[in-house]
Parts: structure tokens; sequence; C-alpha cells
């Protein structure tokens, strides 16, 4: 026998025990034709009412509550991205400041030794300069303020929520 049909049976014989007079029949009413059934959902009490109104209180504050912690950490990406900005332009600037001394002593050190500064050397400085702060605003401008177009990684958006 499994533990369900002993309990069964335990209840059977609980029943079957008990004294036929201690067991009364309830009356059964019926509704009349008139009457309209009410669920407790369409219940108009006191009671159901205030569970209505507690309930929806508490759905509207879940919703609230919801859109506070979205905003607030939409406030602090903002907040991280302006930093990570400010880093990058200011580490873009002291790079490009520290490039062009030390070019600045390389021609000095040319014109004192009385040699002629070769073209490619300027060429290859002013090209790689422009590259190396055109770049990285690029990458940085892509990374922090994404694009909607057909670059974008969808995949990498989708990990981070």
């Amino acid at each position: 026998m499994s533990g369900e049909d002993t309990e069964s049976e335990e209840a059977l014989g609980l029943y079957g025990r008990a004294p036929v007079e201690a067991v009364e029949p309830v009356p059964v009413v019926e509704p009349s034709s008139g009457a309209v059934s009410e669920s407790v959902g369409d219940s108009r009490d006191e009671e159901t009412v205030t569970a209505d109104s507690y309930n929806s209180r508490r759905r509207e504050n879940e919703r609230l509550r919801k859109l506070k912690a979205k905003n607030a950490r939409r406030e602090q990406e903002n907040m991280l991205r302006m930093k990570v900005a400010v880093r990058i332009v200011n580490f873009v600037a002291g790079q490009l400041v520290l490039a062009n001394a030390l070019i600045w002593v390389y021609f000095l050190v040319m014109l004192a030794r009385g040699d002629q500064i070769p073209s490619e050397v300027i060429i290859a400085w002013l090209s790689s300069t422009i590259v190396e702060v055109l770049g990285l605003l690029w990458v940085i401008a892509r990374s922090l303020f994404p694009f909607h177009d057909r670059h974008r990684d969808r995949d990498g958006e989708k990990a981070k929520r």
C-alpha cells in the first residue's frame, strides 16, 4: 500500500467510527431565478474594496520603484560616461603634448647638429598625430555612446541588460 492509500484508509476509518447523530445535514439553498451570483472580485463589501485599493497601490508603488531604480541606473551610467570621457580627452591631450614635445626636441637636436629634418619624419609625425586623435576619440565615442546602425553590437547590448 502506498502512503496515499494508507491516509485514505485512515480517513475512512475515522469517518466510520464517528457517531451518526453528530453529523447533521447542511441545508443547500438554491439561488432564486432573479438573483445574480456574485464572485469575490465583484463583491462590493468594504473589505474587498479596501483590498483592491491596497493591491492597486502596491502595484503602483512597485511600478514607481522600478522606474526610480531604472532612472538611478541611467543617471549613474551617464555620470560614469562623463567621467570616462573627460579622462580620455585629458589622456589624449597629454599624449599629444608629450608627442609634440618629443618631436620638437628631435627638431631642435637636428637643427643644433646642422642636419636637415627629413620630410618623412614630419609627414609621419603629422599623420600619426591626426590618426591618434581621431582614432582614439572615435573608439571612445563608439563605446560610450553607441550608434544605432548596422555596425552596432546587438549581442553585447543584450548581455549588459
